[in-house]
């Protein structure tokens, strides 16, 4: 990789495809201007206060790179997997390590400023990003669901083929377990499977009680309609690790 990639920005270098290659199992759509960084994980801006998301779930390839890295311990999936599949069996503490690993590592080489950090979505950025309305309540819990028959997809129930990576009983895709990220089309953000592959932890505690993490979007296993609403949130103890949870990145100011 060029050394003009890690000049220090407010965010993110523009996206160079000469510099980082897009892997092979991964499509691509080039409509929304992109950000790269050292992993080559693409970010886009879409919400407000220049907070950054990935376009793609975490990946394989991305937390292999990590646990090498650093020699953390990580259980294989219990399916077959391939580098460009979404990292699973990541509790939430985990990706929390990732992302603080990664924010220390690109602030050595200048990829990012001492001011900017990856962490995990909070519960309201990752509802605009999945392009839901203004909801009611303080807590991921007592939001969870309110917003009916919106779905990442759009309005239509049963989900149309092509909606995503859901469970095979809906026959809308061909995978059983997990698929590449980006083989289903983006979002109107140019985010990809916010609904399908596998469901993400979020920063957030579930309620007051802070003793369960929220998890967002429907995994390869969901097929019920409640729970693939974009609106609808789950719980999870935040050490769990499961095949059906991953998680994804956001780059953003460190509140002052």
């Amino acid at each position: 990789m060029s050394t003009n990639v890690h000049k220090p920005v407010e965010g993110l270098k523009p996206l160079a495809t000469k510099e980082v290659a897009v892997p092979k199992d991964t499509v691509m759509d080039d409509r929304l201007k992109r950000q790269v960084n050292s992993l080559g994980m693409r970010f886009v801006e879409l919400v407000k206060d220049g907070i950054q998301f990935s376009v793609w779930l975490t990946q394989v390839r991305d937390y292999a790179g990590y646990v090498r890295a650093t020699g953390v311990e990580w259980e294989d999936a219990p399916f077959k997997q391939g580098p460009g599949h979404p990292a699973v069996k990541v509790s939430w503490e985990d990706a929390r390590d990732f992302c603080k690993w990664m924010t220390q590592k690109e602030r050595r080489e200048g990829v990012i400023k001492p001011s900017h950090e990856y962490r995990l979505p909070t519960d309201l950025e990752w509802s605009q990003a999945v392009g839901l309305p203004k909801e009611d309540g303080l807590t991921p819990q007592e939001r969870s669901g309110k917003i009916k028959n919106l779905y990442p997809w759009g309005k239509q129930w049963p989900p149309p083929w092509g909606a995503g990576n859901y469970a095979p009983i809906l026959n809308v895709d061909d995978y059983d377990k997990t698929s590449p990220v980006g083989v289903f089309a983006p979002n109107a953000h140019g985010l990809y499977d916010m609904g399908g592959n596998v469901s993400e932890w979020c920063e957030d505690w579930y309620n007051t009680d802070n003793v369960h993490r929220v998890v967002r979007g429907a995994s390869w296993r969901i097929y019920n309609q409640p729970f693939m609403l974009s609106s609808d949130r789950y719980y999870v103890l935040p050490n769990s690790r499961c095949g059906y949870i991953g998680f994804r990145c956001v780059l953003a100011p460190i509140p002052m």
